[in-house]
């Protein structure tokens, strides 16, 4: 849909920009038509950023190249010298989105073939409807919401607590350790693919945008990454273990909790006292016993890094879960 919608703006940006340059009576106004759509990109914040450059880039290459052919004469070689010394420092400039637009203005200016007011004037009056017209429609049309953003949340969210049931199951149930990896990586990716939307959607929110929905994205993202390493580590155990399963309840109560409160904290302390008793319980008295358990221990500490990473979360955006109120 956001392709769809990309395009439905370009072309009304396109012929509003045209007509309103015919309208005032400017000469090559099928050209705002063009700058317009060049101005156009999947999201809101791209769309203001370039177009910002796009503009200063552009009116800097008209009142160069007419110094320059003031200067030196309409000639075509002082437009190739005009073009490399353009080029160059919109690059150094870092604006160089205006690149384009702006040696189409300047051919006009070169088809002249002298110094016109009224003409320089024309140029820069298309550039201005062009990317006026370009501005106001991207800021204006209706597209993404925080509302999408909610149900993406409510999606992830889901996603990260199906993780966890299934690395609790894994943990009770060795043996079929292949079918819940391949479980897992259908889901790290569908998470991905979340990420990737929220990041065109954060975007499109250009006013009072603190980025904590993206924050709270990557923040389940971070957390994926230690649920691999558990899985990881759960993918050596070959046989059951008595506290393999007391970390699979564990692990159920923590995907329960998962959502937009911050339940990590009290998790964090349940997580301390399962710690505290494997610390005073009796030593493994064979190498595979004590495999399992330094195994066991890396999902422990892994456990509460995940938990950690909400934590902070909370602490950088302690008010995010009064939004859904």
């Amino acid at each position: 849909m956001r392709l769809f919608h990309t395009a439905v703006k370009m072309t009304l940006v396109g012929v509003i920009a045209s007509l309103i340059a015919k309208f005032i009576g400017l000469e090559y106004w099928l050209t705002a038509g063009i700058l317009a759509i060049l101005s156009i990109h999947l999201t809101k914040r791209d769309s203001v950023e370039i177009s910002s450059r796009r503009l200063i880039d552009s009116v800097f290459g008209l009142l160069l190249a007419t110094l320059l052919f003031i200067s030196f004469g309409y000639y075509y070689w002082i437009f190739f010298i005009f073009i490399f010394i353009f080029a160059y420092a919109s690059w150094m400039l870092r604006i160089a989105e205006g690149i384009v637009p702006g040696l189409v203005l300047v051919t006009h200016l070169l088809q002249e073939g002298a110094f016109s007011l009224p003409m320089l004037t024309n140029e820069l009056s298309l550039i201005f409807v062009s990317i006026g017209i370009a501005t106001i429609f991207n800021i204006l049309y209706p597209q993404s919401s925080e509302r999408s953003l909610v149900t993406h949340v409510k999606s992830i969210d889901h996603l990260v607590a199906d993780h966890l049931y299934m690395l609790a199951l894994l943990l009770k149930d060795p043996e079929y350790n292949e079918e819940y990896f391949r479980h897992y990586s259908t889901l790290d990716r569908k998470i991905q693919e979340y990420i990737d939307i929220v990041e065109l959607v954060d975007k499109d929110l250009l006013f009072q945008n603190d980025h904590s929905y993206l924050a709270y994205f990557h923040m389940r993202k971070e957390q994926t990454n230690y649920i691999r390493h558990m899985y990881l580590q759960a993918l050596k155990i070959k046989k059951l273990h008595p506290y393999a399963v007391e970390i699979a309840d564990y692990v159920i109560t923590v995907s329960q909790d998962i959502g937009l409160y911050n339940k990590a904290v009290q998790q964090l302390r349940n997580l301390d006292v399962i710690q505290q008793e494997f610390k005073v319980s009796e030593l493994p008295k064979t190498r595979e016993e004590f495999e399992i358990r330094a195994t066991l221990y890396q999902i422990l500490i892994e456990i509460e890094s995940l938990l950690m990473v909400k934590v902070d979360f909370h602490h950088q955006f302690p008010d995010f879960s009064e939004r859904y109120l």
